[in-house]
């Protein structure tokens, strides 16, 4: 009886490695309109970015090879909190009424000084002195006009925001007004005193506003870690 012997495949075909159909149930596991592969890949992704960090999904910046956040560093002393903070607005009113009165007051002796008049607070506090009828009413404009600018640069060095400018602006000529009211025991009621209040608020608060705006449109540095020649 003889036998017949088969031919054998080819290496490509006996070596190729088995793959289940679609139809079978192996088959709808690995090929079955790819949910089973897409939720585990979803998955995978999903847990690598976890494992990475906060910054990725954050909006933080992203640390470098060696782990440090200087982008992050580097723009939290530019920008200050948008927090209301009471304290820090109460100190701020108190430091720019203070720049304003010692900004006059060098103005006053200064002008007095160079006319070889006696300065006083009348020319600070009295509404009745200021106009251009007597000299010591033009001393005291000339140092109330040129007193503006100078606490506009206290607006730039301790306020640092266009956005407040005028508010600040306001809040020390307010409580001027009320210094003036208690200093005369009468609430001012010359015109002259009014027209002057209000050239010097628009002249501190539009240079104010200017000098901190340019100060907020410079360059922002985005990374302090020095540059390394490749």
């Amino acid at each position: 009886m003889g036998l017949s012997v088969l031919p054998s495949p080819p290496f490509r075909e006996w070596a190729r490695p088995l793959r289940p159909s679609p139809s079978s149930w192996a088959g709808r596991c690995c090929h079955g309109d790819g949910r089973l592969a897409e939720a585990r890949r979803v998955c995978v992704l999903a847990g690598a970015g976890a494992a990475r960090g906060p910054w990725r999904g954050g909006g933080g910046a992203d640390p470098g090879p060696g782990g440090s956040s200087a982008p992050r560093a580097g723009m939290a002393g530019q920008f200050r909190s948008y927090v209301w903070d009471p304290l820090l607005i109460l100190s701020q009113i108190v430091l720019m009424q203070t720049v304003y009165y010692g900004s006059l007051g060098l103005w006053l002796a200064l002008v007095d000084g160079l006319v070889r008049s006696s300065p006083s607070l009348d020319q600070m506090f009295d509404a009745e002195i200021l106009g251009f009828s007597t000299p010591p009413g033009r001393l005291s404009t000339m140092s109330f006009v040129l007193n503006a600018p100078t606490c506009a640069l206290g607006l730039l060095y301790f306020i640092r925001r266009g956005k407040q400018c005028l508010d600040f602006t306001v809040t020390v000529h307010f409580f001027h007004l009320l210094g003036c009211w208690f200093y005369s025991s009468r609430f001012p009621s010359a015109l002259t005193w009014w027209l002057v209040q209000a050239v010097c608020i628009a002249l501190m608060a539009v240079i104010g506003e200017y000098l901190c705006m340019r100060s907020e449109l410079k360059e922002i540095p985005l990374n302090s870690a020095p540059k390394s020649n490749v």
